[in-house]
């Protein structure tokens, strides 16, 4: 009997063990099928194909809005600073930056803050969405700042230098929160189709299914 007992007690980790195992993998795919159901619901893709498309078109997208905010930057900053005033910007009172680091910095807020916001929403994360909310308020200091300057006679500006100062950061600002928006759906996207065609999972159908039962339910019976 000792013997058996041992032998036992021997096999209850392996059981226990694979029983943790199990229960973590289910976990695991309940979360990752719950936020999958949350990007289909969210980006409203309608079969496999379509989101093939879709990555390609948000990828496309992204891609050319991240290159008209270097070219704006380049034009605008690097080379109009002098045409455009920005020698009487006077330097941030929050952190003492000039404008043209300005023109850095605001645009990587951007892009942060909408990179934080989106993995905030898709995790369900209130500390990332917090930070979130504190990067677009930041920004928005750095963007208006030229028009407090102006309103407190700060320096030399003038509104015409104010206007065109927020203005590029806003273009900036839009430019970087668009490509990464759409680069990070694309990116999402991509995990999706991954993830159907790993698992052999086909949703779509079954949602077709849902609709066409609903609509069957609807008809008005003949007399």
């Amino acid at each position: 009997m000792v013997i058996g007992d041992d032998a036992l007690n021997d096999s209850l980790p392996t059981v226990n063990s694979s029983i943790s195992d199990t229960q973590k993998d289910d976990s695991t795919n309940q979360s990752s099928l719950e936020m999958m159901e949350s990007i289909i619901q969210r980006l409203q893709p309608q079969d496999r194909h379509h989101i093939r498309d879709m990555i390609f078109q948000r990828g496309r997208i992204s891609g050319a809005m991240l290159i008209m905010a270097i070219l704006l930057w380049w034009i605008s900053v690097e080379k109009g600073a002098d045409r455009l005033g920005d020698s009487t910007i006077p330097i941030s009172q929050l952190g003492g930056f000039e404008f043209a680091e300005l023109s850095l910095i605001v645009p990587s807020i951007a892009l942060l803050a909408t990179l934080v916001m989106s993995i905030g929403r898709e995790r369900g994360n209130a500390v990332l969405s917090n930070l979130a909310g504190i990067l677009v308020i930041l920004g928005a200091f750095y963007i208006l700042e030229p028009f407090g300057n102006l309103l407190l006679g700060t320096g030399e500006m003038d509104i015409q230098n104010a206007l065109f100062a927020s203005g590029r950061l806003s273009l900036l600002a839009l430019l970087l929160h668009f490509a990464t928006r759409f680069f990070f759906e694309a990116l999402l996207l991509q995990w999706v189709r991954t993830w159907l065609l790993s698992n052999d999972i086909d949703i779509f159908s079954s949602n077709e299914q849902n609709i066409n039962e609903g609509h069957t339910d609807e008809e008005v019976p003949l007399a």
